[in-house]
């Protein structure tokens, strides 16, 4: 059965970056054994060490439930490098979920905050949902991919990561979770940035021009009450040599808007009965919590 369940996790924000190690070729290899659409999503994995910033004193980030993180609702629309709507993503902070409506597309991609995405299946007419990886290891992917392929300081994303791990929310908004996450003070101070006022309604704005010079014109915009509005990346960085640099513009928009999760199929990224015996949210290693899988059963006994 040919499945039309969009394979977009990361597509949203990488586009075209290369050298992206062997995971996401082999998931794309089991996504065409499926039948999924693909599109090419790549990323040069070097360490990211070497993009750690240290010009802002870190203040400590408690997050004991959902809405101290995620306090309002946002809206993030997608403009491709000649200026033209590519998608727009709605995210609900009550329901903390994503829905993503792409320009010629009917039906909308879905993220929840477990890790899965949603694409809809024309043939069989219902939705059906896929978790690429483990929520907490899907999350660590993204943090690293977010923060060295535009060129962010790492440290205020894996502290988010960090803490909703504690409270079992995975990132899995792919870029719209740093309307959460930044502020004008992370980028203050660095000798990576340059400060710049910017004329915006209904006031000013503080614009951060990137120095890298394989990111000429490249820049992250927040309003006057510190909340992110825009992000422009354009990158020449020779490290990308699949010819097609990425140039993109997202624009933040702090509007009400409401989400709720289709019914869904749950599909396996691993063919055959081996999807079904393996318990992927459980990690690589899913032996370990036997004893307490057995402890539980017994309570509930």
């Amino acid at each position: 059965m040919k499945l039309k369940l969009l394979y977009s996790v990361l597509t949203i924000f990488l586009f075209g970056f290369n050298g992206y190690a062997q995971l996401l070729d082999k998931l794309k290899e089991r996504a065409k054994e499926k039948g999924l659409e693909t599109q090419e999503v790549s990323f040069d994995s070097t360490n990211n060490e070497k993009h750690r910033t240290t010009s802002y004193e870190a203040e400590e980030l408690t997050v004991n439930t959902a809405s101290d993180f995620f306090t309002n609702d946002v809206v993030m629309d997608l403009y491709n490098k000649d200026g033209q709507l590519v998608q727009s993503s709605y995210f609900d902070a009550e329901t903390i979920a994503m829905r993503t409506e792409q320009v010629g597309r009917k039906d909308p991609i879905y993220h929840d905050s477990k890790g899965y995405f949603y694409g809809f299946n024309q043939e069989v007419n219902h939705y059906e949902k896929m978790q690429i990886l483990p929520a907490s290891s899907m999350g660590f992917m993204t943090a690293g991919m977010v923060t060295q392929g535009y060129k962010l300081p790492p440290e205020p994303y894996y502290q988010a990561f960090g803490e909703l791990s504690k409270i079992d929310i995975a990132l899995n908004f792919l870029v719209l979770e740093m309307a959460f996450i930044y502020k004008p003070e992370h980028f203050e101070n660095d000798s990576n940035y340059r400060l710049q006022n910017v004329p915006c309604i209904p006031n000013v704005c503080v614009r951060f021009y990137y120095n890298y010079p394989e990111y000429k014109g490249s820049y992250i915009q927040f309003d006057d009450e510190g909340r992110l509005v825009e992000l422009y990346v354009n990158s020449t960085d020779p490290a990308f040599d699949d010819g097609k640099n990425p140039t993109g513009k997202f624009v933040y928009r702090y509007d009400e808007c409401s989400v709720r999760l289709p019914d869904a199929v749950e599909q396996s990224m691993i063919p055959g009965p081996l999807g079904k015996i393996l318990p992927l949210e459980k990690g690589l290693e899913p032996w370990k919590y036997n004893k307490k899988d057995k402890k539980k059963d017994n309570n509930n006994n």
